[in-house]
């Protein structure tokens, strides 16, 4: 996966968490400190993937971590 790839898919998931978990209404209006103890929440699920060698739940929680961090960007 380049660069590309993993933006277009950084993007992608940003939409899908706001669909199945956003409430459009308060997403707009997050404090990034809230942002930030998501990506926080979701790094630790990174973490627990990495520990368990599990290539599959590691892909899926860095983009977990790369969509709230986009999240977060956008919300500074």
């Amino acid at each position: 996966m380049d660069g590309k790839d993993f933006l277009k898919k950084t993007l992608l998931q940003a939409e899908l968490n706001r669909m199945h978990h956003g409430d459009p209404e308060a997403d707009e209006s997050r404090p990034p400190k809230e942002w930030g103890l998501i990506a926080a929440e979701h790094f630790g699920h990174l973490m627990a993937a990495l520990r368990h060698n599990d290539k599959d739940a590691t892909e899926k929680e860095i983009l977990h971590v790369s969509a709230v961090l986009l999240e977060l960007h956008d919300a500074l």
